[in-house]
């Protein structure tokens, strides 16, 4: 959670993490962190009476469901119960009817409730996705973005007639500068703002990541090392043959690729190897990681623990480490790690490149943005200079958002243009770029060498 000056100032930034429980996360949770850090946020720099709105960025999906009382029958799973849901939702989908993945997945939990806990569909009143869950505790409003749901300004009529979804349930479709409701009663007792601020339904997270680092138009990357590695740009005119993330309304759409799990290889490195999770251990792990040359000395680090989705499908693709010797001890290890989601970034950039033209510039988002090391690898991956946006990169596409609702800026372009701050510029080393040349090509090799292991 961020609050801003209207001129895109980062004011002040607090955060919580919520872990997931042995069927998924606990949306009150999330409500009740949000609350937390409203007051952190309202101890520190921020002065309630100075808060004129608030917008909100988040995960789509993430499905939560309401009774008509508001509370919440079930919460979000991370586990695929509904596949068989899901896999008939794309089957209608096929004929060429409009439905977006994000959509499929929330309509495919809900008929997955129908058919196991009849009970329980029966009282569901409200479906929502994790963002929207708290703009409904804030307002009251069951609004969504766009691209959160239908991806299109309305749900398909056909779509609830088929599958006989209650009229209601799914969030009615806004833009994210439209203003979702104003800040109930109940809500200012709970978080100490002022009742009747404006509540901007706001975006997931990937478009607030692009129009928070000023990457909203076509030819501006942006490149994403958080959870999941992703490249996105916008196009006007997408190839017929693109993968299309979502639109960025009202003219224009989402292109990309997704190292899925890509930025968490480096938690999960950490988890496996310190005992502790104190704040130091990424310092400390990039530190030594820094010391080990280009090329970890000959190990290499596949990032597909969840398999591999661009630039090629391979469900079944494995995460792997070779090259090893008695010699590597942690630094090696993590300097793989982090060359190999480059690796597997850069490979996805090609394919974007191949679609949608060279960059003009790439901005680079998520925690990882914010280390001195990665950016330095990908920056010699790639071959390309580039532009780290701040930690609070999507919290600004939403205070940007925010900004157009209120009139203070006449579109996002233009307020990303304002409220973006300037970047810290990463070049390319010229020595490292052509050290990776070859680390990649290899790395490649490794790549094709284990889809063997994709059969097993």
């Amino acid at each position: 959670m961020a609050a801003f000056a209207p001129n895109g100032e980062l004011l002040q930034q607090a955060a919580v993490r919520h872990k997931p429980g042995v069927d998924g996360q606990n949306a009150d949770h999330w409500w009740n962190g949000t609350v937390r850090l409203i007051g952190a946020l309202l101890s520190g720099r921020v002065i309630a009476k100075d808060v004129v709105g608030v917008s909100l960025c988040g995960r789509a999906g993430a499905g939560v469901f309401l009774d008509h009382a508001g509370q919440v029958l079930v919460h979000p799973w991370d586990d695929q119960r509904h596949s068989t849901e899901l896999a008939s939702l794309r089957a209608w989908r096929s004929d060429g009817r409009h439905l977006a993945n994000y959509g499929a997945a929330l309509v495919a939990k809900f008929l997955w409730l129908r058919r196991q806990a009849p009970e329980i569909a029966r009282r569901c009143r409200r479906a929502l996705y994790a963002k929207d869950f708290v703009l409904f505790r804030l307002t009251g409003a069951h609004m969504t973005d766009w691209s959160s749901g239908p991806d299109a300004p309305q749900w398909d009529p056909q779509l609830l007639e088929h599958f006989d979804l209650p009229p209601d349930l799914l969030p009615t479709p806004a833009l994210p500068w439209q203003i979702a409701g104003r800040l109930t009663a109940a809500a200012a007792r709970e978080t100490g703002l002022t009742e009747g601020i404006p509540v901007a339904v706001g975006a997931h997270d990937g478009i607030c990541a692009n129009v928070g680092a000023g990457a909203t138009r076509p030819g501006e990357y942006a490149i994403t090392l958080g959870t999941h590695a992703v490249v996105r740009t916008p196009s006007i005119d997408p190839p017929a043959n693109a993968y299309r993330f979502y639109s960025l309304p009202p003219d224009r759409h989402i292109i990309g690729g997704n190292a899925i799990q890509g930025g968490r290889s480096v938690d999960w490195l950490l988890d496996v190897t310190r005992a502790d999770d104190r704040p130091g251990a990424y310092a400390s792990a990039a530190k030594g990681a820094a010391a080990i040359d280009p090329g970890a000395d000959g190990v290499r680090f596949l990032p597909f623990l969840s398999g591999q989705v661009a630039p090629e499908l391979r469900p079944a693709a494995s995460g792997a480490f070779l090259g090893l010797a008695l010699r590597h001890g942690n630094a090696t290890l993590h300097r793989a790690v982090l060359e190999g989601v480059s690796f597997a970034i850069a490979d996805i950039a090609d394919q974007v490149v191949g679609w949608c033209g060279p960059p003009t510039r790439v901005r680079l988002t998520g925690g990882g943005a914010t280390s001195t090391l990665w950016p330095q690898i990908l920056a010699a991956v790639l071959g390309t200079p580039l532009e780290c946006s701040d930690e609070a990169v999507e919290g600004r596409g939403a205070a940007i958002f925010l900004a157009v609702a209120l009139g203070i800026q006449s579109d996002y372009d233009a307020a990303a243009d304002a409220m973006v701050p300037s970047p810290r510029r990463i070049a390319a080393d010229a020595n490292a770029v052509l050290r990776y040349r070859d680390v990649r090509r290899h790395w490649q090799q490794v790549r094709d060498a284990t889809r063997v292991l994709d059969d097993l």
